[in-house]
């Protein structure tokens, strides 16, 4: 062997190459992985938010806390659903489920937040005979949403009138106990109709509690300038269908991303935008459930 390439000297070089070698290996094997663990979280995350949470029905229960409520109205419930959203994407067994659930709660009123049909209004006929099982002790009423009055409000108002739902289209009317009626007033798709405050609020008197059923929930600051609103129910948004944890929704619609999800207040005025039921784009919930909400009304 060459004096001047000696036998130690090369065994540390193979040593070298074989270390080097080895953590290449370590490395790739390491970023496999994670990009396996990456591929196979998405799967699961999309497997879950496609086949599991949209079928996972959350019941949200709410006390919100009125100023100028008379206490006859102390303790009042509401239950409040909306987005239902019948096909493609969203099928009947969710929405029977949430009637269901919404006759058990034994509410005073139920309230319809609009959009019942996706991308069929024909779909109406089989919704209508779901939500005719609607019982509370005032009645059940209902507002149309931007695709309602997109795809075809006189169909679906038929429908749900023929169910014993009353539909409240920029109109209003005294619901409740005597002792201490509310008003509620239902206005047309902000988006897509055309809303008229004033009207539905014309027979408010400055002693009732003024509820409004608005489907897009972003209208709140105008219904606070032009109305007596005391609280405005809304859907619309999805609460945005998918949320990532820390960061909230990914997409919202107009008109439903700044009160787009939970309670708010302004000026004393509050308005409560659910998650609804359904979905729309794609078949998606993720960190975002879909939602029969359970409110009570209470003296401030």
């Amino acid at each position: 062997m060459n004096a001047d390439f000696p036998f130690e000297e090369l065994q540390l070089r193979v040593a070298g190459i074989s270390n080097q070698q080895q953590m290449n290996r370590r490395r790739f094997l390491q970023l496999a992985g994670t990009l396996a663990g990456s591929a196979l979280g998405c799967m699961a995350a999309g497997a879950y938010a496609n086949q599991i949470e949209p079928r996972h029905l959350v019941l949200e229960r709410r006390t919100i806390r009125l100023p100028r409520l008379t206490p006859a109205l102390a303790g009042f419930r509401i239950a409040l659903m909306s987005d239902h959203h019948l096909f493609p994407f969203t099928s009947p067994k969710l929405l029977e489920q949430a009637v269901e659930q919404a006759n058990a709660l034994h509410p005073d009123l139920i309230l319809l937040g609009g959009d019942y049909v996706c991308a069929d209004v024909e779909s109406i006929r089989e919704l209508a005979p779901i939500l005719g099982r609607l019982n509370a002790k005032y009645g059940v009423f209902a507002a149309p949403g931007n695709y309602d009055s997109l795809l075809g409000l006189d169909l679906i108002c038929s429908q749900l009138v023929a169910q014993s739902i009353e539909v409240l289209v920029n109109r209003g009317l005294h619901v409740g106990p005597s002792a201490g009626r509310l008003f509620l007033a239902g206005l047309d798709s902000v988006c897509t109709g055309a809303p008229d405050p004033i009207r539905a609020f014309a027979g408010c008197r400055e002693t009732d509690t003024a509820l409004a059923l608005v489907h897009e929930p972003d209208y709140f600051p105008r219904m606070v300038k032009l109305t007596p609103v005391r609280l405005q129910l809304s859907g619309h948004s999805h609460g945005g269908q998918v949320r990532i944890p820390a960061l909230g929704p990914l997409i919202l619609p107009r008109l439903g991303r700044i009160y787009h999800t939970g309670l708010y207040q302004l000026n004393g005025r509050f308005v409560y935008t659910g998650r609804g039921l359904g979905m729309v784009g794609l078949p998606l919930r993720f960190d975002c459930p879909p939602e029969l909400t359970d409110i009570t009304l209470e003296t401030a």
